[in-house]
């Protein structure tokens, strides 16, 4: 999955302490030895050690938080399959840390753009759920030939040096990460509430407010 796109928008975050947010003390392996350690309810196991570090502030936190829980609300299939999971299980006898897509985006978020400040990291929040939005939106219903064309037109894309990209190839690279945001995660208008309706448009609004 390609990373997310570049930010459309600027929007502020909502500043949490760490101590504020819920916790559960579980045990985990941290690849030397087996260790307690307090971990954030709904936050990956594997971001444990960065919030240890002080990577990830109190805000950055909730913002992952939200990220997975709407992340996983679109989305109608894992990241990983019952097959893939039952197999892996039957190898190693637990369950890996990633499981669903809100696991992964949330992994990916937070290890590519922790060092980024508070506002900008809840940008790229905003911008996933835009984008997932915006993918349900373009591609429901659509027919196998209008996934073929994106498809098409954004490896041409790809296949061109980035500093040569015109307008219409980042339209067209941006169009195909989007087909397949809809195919990789099962995407579908029904997980479209009337609240992420009205976020959208003012998101939407946000952006041609900043472009102009």
């Amino acid at each position: 999955m390609p990373a997310p796109p570049a930010p459309l928008a600027q929007r502020a975050a909502r500043i949490v302490a760490i101590d504020s947010l819920p916790k559960k003390r579980r045990q985990r392996r941290l690849g030397r030895a087996d260790t307690w350690s307090m971990e954030i309810e709904g936050l990956n196991p594997q971001l444990t050690d960065m919030v240890l570090r002080g990577q990830l502030s109190g805000a950055k936190i909730a913002q992952l938080l939200r990220l997975k829980e709407f992340v996983d609300s679109y989305a109608t299939r894992n990241y990983v399959s019952d097959e893939e999971l039952q197999s892996l299980l039957d190898r190693f006898g637990v369950e890996p840390d990633i499981i669903t897509w809100g696991d992964y985006f949330q992994t990916e978020v937070a290890s590519l753009h922790f060092n980024l400040n508070d506002k900008d990291f809840a940008t790229i929040v905003d911008t996933i759920r835009f984008d997932l939005i915006s993918a349900i939106k373009i591609f429901d219903c659509k027919p196998s030939a209008f996934f073929d064309e994106c498809e098409n037109e954004g490896r041409a894309a790809y296949g061109i040096p980035r500093e040569a990209w015109t307008q219409l190839h980042e339209e067209q690279a941006h169009l195909y990460i989007l087909s397949r945001y809809f195919r990789e995660l099962g995407l579908r208008r029904e997980a479209v509430s009337a609240t992420d309706e009205d976020w959208f448009q003012g998101f939407l609004g946000q952006t041609r407010d900043a472009t102009g």
